[in-house]
Order: structure tokens, then C-alpha cells, then sequence
């Protein structure tokens, strides 16, 4: 009886907990908008550390441009493969294009062919052209 107490506490507490992670998300993107690095860093990080896939793709982006920190090709890597795992299509095209250009990350090409693959099975047609561009 203890046991099935917690798990309906636990599951019960998560229910309380979602939407204080998607305000803290808007705040994040909101901020991202404006140009206020700081505070999206202050709001993304926590919940690209919980998994949340898109503040991942945004933290990517973020330490690949150098937007309120200081520029990091192993950390942008890092979070756009976090996130592209999940599936987020503009990360997986972002990674897509490291790997054909050789940008943070070695060249290569049939990395980046997957990248654009994921992103393009997913309708993304930045990726859906690059590949026939390639495939040419």
C-alpha cells in the first residue's frame, strides 16, 4: 500500500511540475527573442538538463553563434546531438550542415547525410533539398 502511495505522489507531483517547466520554457524562448542571452541561458539550461529536447536545440545553437557565452564547438555539438537524438528536426539539420562543412566537427559526409535525412524524413525541406542537391 506504502508503494502504490508513492508512485501516485510521484506521478501526482509531476502533473504540479510540467507547467512550471513550460513557463520557464516560454520565458527562455521569450528571452532568446529579445536578444536577452542571459536570462535564456538562466531558463533553458536547467530544463535542457532535465531532456527537454528543443531547450537542447536552443543551447546548441547558442554556444555554435556565441549568444551569451562564449562560442563552443564542443558544447554546441554536445546539445544539438542531445536534442537530434529526441528528434528535433532543425537540430539534426544543424548537425547535418557541421558535418558537411567541417564546422566544430570533422567533415564528413555520410554524418551529414543521416543529420539531413532525420531532419528531412521530417519534412524539414532545407534538408530534403540539400539531399538531392548531394545526391546529384
Amino acid at each position: 500500500m506504502k508503494r502504490l502511495f508513492a508512485s501516485v505522489l510521484f506521478l501526482f507531483s509531476l502533473s504540479l511540475t510540467a507547467p512550471v517547466l513550460s513557463a520557464d520554457f516560454q520565458k527562455g524562448e521569450n528571452a532568446l527573442s529579445r536578444g536577452d542571452f542571459a536570462a535564456a541561458l538562466e531558463e533553458l539550461m536547467p530544463l535542457a538538463e532535465q531532456g527537454n529536447a528543443k531547450a537542447m536545440y536552443y543551447l546548441g545553437v547558442m554556444y555554435k553563434e556565441g549568444q551569451g557565452v562564449t562560442a563552443n564547438d564542443e558544447l554546441a555539438h554536445k546539445w544539438l546531438v542531445l536534442s537530434g537524438e529526441q528528434g528535433e528536426a532543425q537540430a539534426q539539420l544543424i548537425l547535418g550542415m557541421m558535418y558537411h562543412f567541417g564546422s566544430g566537427v570533422p567533415e564528413n559526409m555520410d554524418t551529414a547525410k543521416k543529420w539531413y535525412q532525420l531532419a528531412a524524413d521530417q519534412g524539414v525541406e532545407e534538408a530534403q533539398s540539400i539531399l538531392k542537391i548531394i545526391a546529384e
